[in-house]
């Protein structure tokens, strides 16, 4: 009896062991941080190449780490960072499409920029991926998986598996939206099919220095929305733009500029990062806490030094004045929105 009584003990502190082991495992995956960032152009015009001060000199002289050094800490402390890579990765300028007024190029190697600030993921969905054509395309996407960088946008989709949960990203641009608005849905339902918890979705839209949403952009993210996204991502418009949720999904409409090597006059520095806290339960996702941490694009404004740092004081207040006079509810550093 006595053996029998010490077998059973046994048996219960291995079960209580492997209890304990299972349920720090599940409170370790009840929250995934996701961290969104800007518009991101890493690298410059083709006729500023070689100019002093410009993007592609002042990497040079200071090194990959330059661009996020003053605002890595949420970028490494998270489960997933994202911006907007807002320019081609090619050596040279094959494809080149002249007749745009603006077109954006950097060395393949700056995805080292992004692996240095612990960013893992980039939407290509905008105007400047396709700034050199073919060639300018697929030597971006050569250059973002030779250095490790997920991407989505343009019909790539991107599923991420973090902590047993799957979170899938897509986005589109407003034009191709406009004329091929399946295109959006194809990328819903593929994220969907391939069991993802969770969907992020980029719009890269709006009108560019509007301080307030449009029209085409509520569409958009509605569209987005009522298709499966979870969360919507918005880029283009260069300035910061308000929140908004719709039926247990939330919308950011523009996170502005975040490092930009594609001009140094610049017309605004207010910028966001975002933070989307995921919280999951018994049930599965169950919401997300929005964190809106103000940033200035350039730490030696009105001079563009491409590194941005974190906004204090007066400026933290105008960026949050910004969002507020652009979203319908009350704005906050920090909010819960519950799934839908």
């Amino acid at each position: 009896m006595k053996k029998r009584f010490l077998m059973l003990i046994a048996a219960w502190a291995v079960f209580a062991v492997l209890l304990s082991g299972f349920s720090f495992a599940f409170a370790a995956s009840e929250e995934i941080v996701l961290t969104f960032g800007g518009d991101c152009v890493l690298g410059t015009r083709e006729q500023w190449k070689k100019k002093k001060n410009t993007f592609d000199t002042v990497i040079a002289a200071n090194g990959m780490e330059w661009c996020f050094e003053k605002i890595r800490e949420p970028f490494e402390t998270d489960d997933l960072s994202t911006v907007n890579l807002e320019v081609v990765l090619q050596k040279g300028s094959k494809g080149h499409e002249k007749g745009k007024k603006y077109t954006f190029r950097g060395d393949p190697s700056y995805t080292g920029i992004l692996s240095a600030a612990s960013i893992e993921h980039v939407n290509l969905a905008n105007n400047h991926y396709i700034d050199f054509g073919r060639p300018g395309r697929a030597s971006t996407v050569e250059a973002l998986e030779a250095g490790g960088i997920a991407y989505s946008g343009y019909t790539y989709r991107y599923v991420a598996e973090l902590h047993g949960h799957k979170i899938g990203f897509g986005g589109c641009r407003e034009t191709v939206w406009r004329q091929k608005p399946e295109v959006m849905r194809e990328d819903l339902q593929a994220l969907r099919e391939a069991g993802c918890e969770v969907i992020v979705y980029s719009c890269h839209w709006g009108k560019e220095y509007a301080a307030r949403h449009n029209e085409r952009q509520e569409q958009m993210a509605q569209e987005a929305i009522k298709g499966g996204a979870d969360l919507v991502i918005g880029t283009h418009p260069h300035v910061v733009q308000g929140v908004d949720e719709r039926n247990g999904a939330v919308i950011l409409y523009s996170l502005g500029n975040l490092v930009f090597g594609g001009t140094h006059q610049m017309k605004t520095f207010d910028g966001l990062l975002a933070q989307a806290v995921l919280r999951f339960d018994e049930q599965g996702y169950a919401g997300l806490t929005l964190r809106l941490i103000p940033v200035l694009t350039s730490g030696s404004a009105p001079e563009n030094d491409f590194c941005p740092v974190f906004a204090e004081g007066e400026d933290a207040a105008r960026i949050f004045d910004s969002v507020q006079q652009d979203s319908p509810f009350e704005i906050s550093a920090e909010r819960w929105f519950p799934a839908r």
